[in-house]
């Protein structure tokens, strides 16, 4: 989110909910003062939010499967399996990062899932011209 304060930013807390964040840099002659302005905003954000190195690797991989490079540059960095959203598709030697944290990740997921279905067989089985179940 582009001139928020680090402290109101929600990116850590999304990450920490398991979301697929990824860091970015925009009009980086403008508000960086480095020659490496995707770098700068890594070593800020680890620095801010006191992320891991492992975090950092899996925002970084979150980075290439989200991104528009052909698939050519994403088995390079990531690995065969990329496209696979398992621990089946998670190269440690090329990624990084733990398959413990990438089973997390689907787990919750997974749940976040579950729960959406729940939820809408609750709401598609309640008579909205009821008051009383409304």
């Amino acid at each position: 989110l582009l001139f928020v304060e680090y402290d109101k930013n929600p990116f850590p807390r999304f990450f920490k909910r398991g979301l697929h964040v990824t860091l970015s840099t925009d009009d980086p002659l403008m508000i960086h003062v480095t020659k490496e302005p995707l770098v700068e905003e890594y070593s800020v954000a680890s620095q801010v939010w006191k992320l891991t190195a492992i975090d950092m690797c899996e925002i970084a991989r979150n980075s290439v499967l989200h991104s528009s490079y052909e698939h050519k540059f994403k088995v390079h960095w990531l690995g065969n399996n990329y496209w696979l959203r398992t621990v089946h598709g998670n190269d440690i030697r090329q990624t990084n990062v733990p398959s413990v944290r990438v089973q997390f990740r689907c787990e919750m997921l997974n749940d976040e899932y579950q729960l959406l279905t729940d939820l809408s067989q609750i709401y598609t089985s309640l008579d909205l011209a009821d008051p009383i179940q409304s």
